[in-house]
């Protein structure tokens, strides 16, 4: 058995849009208590673990299926499709899970054994713990671990308040009736419709009437939300313990899939979220000494185990997917 445990620091390849909840029409930052040195408290964006931990969970399932030859010939059922995306649910349908019969699901599925899940009538447990992203700022250096201070030091990055990495964006969805030009598309009594609704605003907007302007009011929705900028940076690490060859290719691919292409937070469709990672720290973990040393995940040769096993097991893989309640 082996532990693999990576520290990254990810960088904002667009701004950071994951929110904790909205205040009339303005979605705000997803943020947590930091206790700062001499006792003081401050709220500091992050990314939420589970939303790193489902990123890898997607991302291990796409990996899964593409190696099974299964992303061309769709055949999922709908408990298959919750259990490799969401991590299934538990249910009374099905068999009894016993050990023999966990060995198996952990062996066809290698994403389930490592990040767990619901099947059958169990919940299996992870191997892999996966902890928050936290904005790199001067309210969390004093949690930062060494290397990575030095890091820091050695790039000349400036770490500021995190106050300096959050901006407000405003978006406006626009009514498309006040168009001339679309109104033309309109039925004709639509259109007249639309022109007197037109008028009566004009009107009570002239007459300071606010019931009446309301009334009148366009479909136009303004709203604001919270970013953390471009450029920002991430601290975020993951740990996994790994009890096969097949588990640790597994692991690798998973993480390597998701870095590839990691996307969090909301609006996503327009620009926001993508993360990369520029610096990575390996640390093995060992029951006696710890030996650490950088290690580059472009540089690594991953996946051939895996591949080979889901293309070996691919009708078994097949069959799982078809009988699984989840």
């Amino acid at each position: 058995m082996k532990e693999k445990r990576f520290e990254f620091v990810l960088q904002a390849d667009a701004p950071i849009a994951h929110s904790e909840g909205t205040i009339g029409n303005s979605s705000v930052l997803m943020r947590q208590k930091v206790r700062l040195p001499g006792g003081r408290w401050a709220k500091v964006p992050y990314i939420t673990g589970d939303t790193m931990r489902h990123g890898l969970r997607e991302a291990g399932a796409w990996a899964y299926l593409d190696a099974a030859g299964l992303v061309d010939d769709p055949s999922l059922t709908e408990s298959a499709l919750r259990l490799l995306f969401a991590g299934g649910m538990v249910t009374k349908l099905g068999p009894t899970v016993n050990l023999e019969e966990f060995r198996r699901l952990a062996e066809i599925c290698p994403p389930l054994g490592l990040l767990g899940g619901c099947a059958q009538n169990r919940v299996i447990e992870g191997q892999v713990h996966v902890d928050e992203a936290l904005l790199i700022c001067s309210e969390t250096q004093h949690l930062f671990p060494q290397w990575l201070k030095d890091w820091l030091s050695e790039q000349e990055e400036s770490v500021e308040s995190a106050r300096k990495h959050v901006n407000e964006r405003t978006r406006v969805r626009m009514d498309p009736a006040l168009s001339p030009g679309k109104r033309e598309l309109l039925l004709p009594e639509s259109k007249q419709e639309i022109q007197q609704r037109l008028l009566a605003g004009e009107i009570a907007a002239g007459a300071d009437d606010a019931k009446g302007k309301e009334a009148a009011k366009s479909t136009n929705m303004p709203r604001n939300f919270e970013v953390v900028e471009r450029g920002s940076l991430f601290y975020w690490s993951i740990q996994g313990r790994v009890c096969s060859e097949l588990q640790e290719d597994t692991f690798m691919v998973m993480l390597g899939a998701f870095l590839s292409h990691c996307q969090v937070g909301g609006k996503k469709a327009t620009g926001h979220g993508m993360l990369k990672p520029v610096h990575c720290r390996q640390v093995h973990v060992r029951p006696v000494s710890q030996r650490t040393e950088v290690f580059s995940l472009s540089t690594a040769k991953i996946g051939d185990v895996f591949r080979a096993h889901c293309r070996e097991k691919a009708g078994e893989i097949r069959d799982f997917l078809g009988s699984v309640a989840a």
